[in-house]
C-alpha cells in the first residue's frame, strides 16, 4: 500500500466506480450512463485523492502533496478543482463533496443519483392531488344541491 503522500500518477491509477459513475483516471474520463466527461488532469487527480479516502477528510496539505507534487499553491487552485467536481456531482450524482472548515474536504458516496425518479414521492404527490380534487368536487356538488 502506498503512503498517502505519494503523488498521484493518473496512468497508474486503476479504474473505479463512484456511485453510479465509472471513473477511468488514465483516460481522465467519468462515465454516467451514455454521458462521458473528460476532466483536466489536476481535477482528476483531486477526484482520485478524495475517492481513495471516501468518507474521510483529506487535508489541503495532502491534496497539495498528492496532486501538485508538494508545490505551494494558492487556495484558489484547490477551490477551482473542488468547484468543478461539485458541478460534476450535481450533473450526474454518485457523490457529494463536503467542506470541513479549516481541515479539508470529504467525499461522500451517494446511494442514488439526484436525477433518479423517486416513485414513492410521485405516488404521494399524486394521491394528494387526487384527494384535493375529490374534496373540491364534493364541495361543488354539495353547493349545487343546496
Amino acid at each position: 500500500m502506498r503512503a498517502m503522500t505519494d503523488q498521484i500518477i493518473l496512468a497508474k491509477e486503476p479504474d473505479f466506480r463512484l456511485g453510479c459513475l465509472d471513473v477511468s483516471p488514465c483516460k481522465r474520463q467519468v462515465t454516467a450512463g451514455a454521458a462521458v466527461e473528460v476532466l483536466q488532469p489536476r481535477i482528476m487527480q483531486v477526484l482520485v485523492a478524495l475517492a481513495g479516502r471516501r468518507g474521510q477528510v483529506v487535508s489541503r496539505d495532502e491534496l497539495m502533496a498528492r496532486c501538485w507534487g508538494g508545490f505551494a499553491i494558492s487556495d484558489d487552485a484547490i477551490h477551482r478543482c473542488i468547484a468543478r467536481l461539485r458541478r460534476l456531482s450535481e450533473a450526474h450524482g454518485g457523490f457529494r463533496l463536503e467542506t470541513v472548515t479549516r481541515v479539508g474536504y470529504q467525499l461522500v458516496e451517494a446511494s442514488e443519483s439526484p436525477k433518479a425518479i423517486r416513485w414513492d414521492r410521485v405516488v404521494t404527490i399524486a394521491a394528494g392531488i387526487v384527494a384535493v380534487v375529490l374534496l373540491l368536487a364534493a364541495g361543488y356538488l354539495s353547493a349545487q344541491l343546496l
